[in-house]
């Protein structure tokens, strides 16, 4: 049964809604609240004291000693939450990198279903399987041409559409049969890289999203600074650049893995295209009583 790319992207979005109906199920729990000592333990009120007239009342070490609490909290709540960037599950990250995490995320998504469908469909076995070559070179050496097509028929793969199309004419010339299975086999070259483009593609995509998140993020973040004064307040301002680089990490994590596996599975269906030619070379030979030319394989242009 063949899997399309489509199933498998459904069945992805499928896992990938039921991890995100969880992941805030469990960030819905109330977290506990931060208790640090010198909130546990109130502060006595000062006791008067007789001052001279020309002494002024000293403010800064109460403001000090409020402010470390506070201080102390908010880190304490940010390292519960995750810290500024790094959410507590993965669709809380994806929400802190901003809009453009949405397609950056279905590009990994649409890259995962295909990888899936290309890893199905360019098995050994189902485009080119090596006991239908002896067994169709065995009917075709003992003059059994219409054996050997209907193997062809009962086995749909690659090289069975292939040797197929050339069986069909054995009894014509030897250009005419080998002109058929070279069109066969140009057609099932565009059959099997077909889905493997999709993932170039990606690759390309990615991080150009990225790189437009993190333009759009940098923007926000200065204007920050346009807001609060001529420096800003600087923990807005490192974390309005991290969420800003989050999507540049994001898109090339989706891109590197996409164009390292458009290449090999490019390498593959090359390998299997080269062992259809060779097989189908064989039977054009073995239909007319001769042997096998070597004709390599034509090069493919990127």
């Amino acid at each position: 049964m063949r899997l399309s790319a489509a199933a498998v992207l459904t069945l992805v979005l499928t896992l990938l809604a039921a991890s995100a109906h969880a992941a805030q199920a469990t960030a819905a729990k109330p977290a506990p609240k931060p208790t640090t000592q010198a909130a546990a333990q109130p502060t006595p009120a000062p006791q008067p004291v007789a001052q001279p007239a020309t002494t002024a009342p000293s403010t800064a070490a109460p403001s000090d000693t409020t402010a470390q609490p506070a201080a102390a909290g908010a880190e304490a709540s940010a390292t519960s939450n995750g810290g500024t960037v790094r959410g507590r599950h993965l669709w809380a990250t994806v929400q802190r990198g901003g809009p453009l995490m949405i397609p950056i995320l279905i590009c990994s998504l649409v890259g995962m279903a295909f990888t899936i469908e290309r890893f199905v469909a360019l098995r050994q076995k189902a485009v080119a399987p090596r006991d239908l070559t002896k067994k169709v070179l065995d009917a075709v050496k003992g003059e059994r041409p219409a054996e050997a097509l209907e193997l062809c028929q009962k086995r749909p793969s690659s090289l069975a559409r292939v040797l197929a199309a050339g069986l069909a004419l054995a009894g014509g010339p030897h250009d005419d049969v080998a002109k058929a299975m070279e069109e066969a086999g140009d057609r099932e070259l565009w059959n099997l890289d077909r889905f493997a483009k999709p993932l170039s593609i990606i690759a390309g995509v990615s991080p150009l999203l990225g790189l437009l998140g993190t333009v759009w993020g940098m923007i926000l973040a200065f204007d920050v600074v346009a807001q609060k004064g001529a420096l800003g307040d600087p923990k807005a301002l490192a974390a309005g650049i991290a969420t800003a680089l989050l999507t540049t990490l994001a898109g090339l994590t989706v891109a590197i893995p996409c164009y390292i596996l458009y290449h090999y599975f490019r390498s593959r269906s090359d390998r299997l295209i080269i062992e259809i030619e060779e097989t189908a070379s064989h039977v054009a030979a073995a239909l007319h009583g001769g042997t096998s030319r070597e004709n390599p394989s034509p090069t493919r242009g990127e």
